[in-house]
């Protein structure tokens, strides 16, 4: 497992194939299924905003990176909430201009989220995804496992948001708990927070 540290870099290579990679895997996240309703068109979305998501997230966060580069986990600060501006690093920006609507949409789906609910030492999963090919081989179960084990050493807590009750329930057999619930009404769609005990 390679891990890239805050302070280290993904080359913009690197990070417009993971991209790609989460754009595949998202594509039936139920906040993008909301967003965009033709699939093809959502995994161009998808793609394009989990480019802003990882150049975000570069330098900054952890990265942990299956062997074969066939999945990916980032940590990040629960507290070290991304506005517009982070976005604007990027200098792929443009795309998501291309996909104003859905852009849009996604965000007011993630608005009603609350980063206060975890503790300030908290490190939260944003995102982990797994090359759909090589998906229920145990990517992600490693990737989430081994990286809590080198980063409690640190003294993180850990915790993330779900949206899917399928990733709910995969979460739980990983030991986290659920602490609380918001509702998107607009989208019919429930974040689900969750912590590790």
């Amino acid at each position: 497992m390679r891990i890239i540290r805050p302070g280290e870099k993904l080359g913009r290579k690197e990070l417009r194939y993971f991209a790609n990679m989460a754009g595949r895997a998202y594509v039936n996240d139920p906040v993008h299924v909301y967003a965009t309703k033709d699939p093809k068109k959502r995994v161009r979305f998808v793609s394009h905003f989990m480019m802003e998501r990882l150049n975000t997230s570069n330098g900054e966060d952890w990265f942990y990176i299956e062997d074969g580069n066939r999945g990916v986990c980032v940590w990040r600060k629960a507290r070290n909430e991304y506005g517009v501006l982070d976005f604007l690093k990027c200098i792929d920006w443009w795309a998501l201009y291309w996909h104003f609507p859905s852009t849009i949409r996604t965000l007011k789906a993630y608005g009603p989220l609350d980063v206060k609910v975890f503790d300030e030492n908290c490190l939260i999963i944003s995102p982990v995804f797994v090359d759909p090919e090589h998906q229920g081989k145990g990517i992600a179960t490693e990737l989430i496992t081994k990286s809590m084990e080198e980063l409690s050493k640190e003294g993180y807590t850990f915790g993330l948001e779900a949206q899917d009750e399928k990733n709910v329930a995969f979460y739980k057999k990983l030991g986290f708990e659920e602490i609380g619930r918001v509702r998107y009404e607009k989208g019919d769609i429930t974040h689900v927070y969750m912590v590790k005990k």
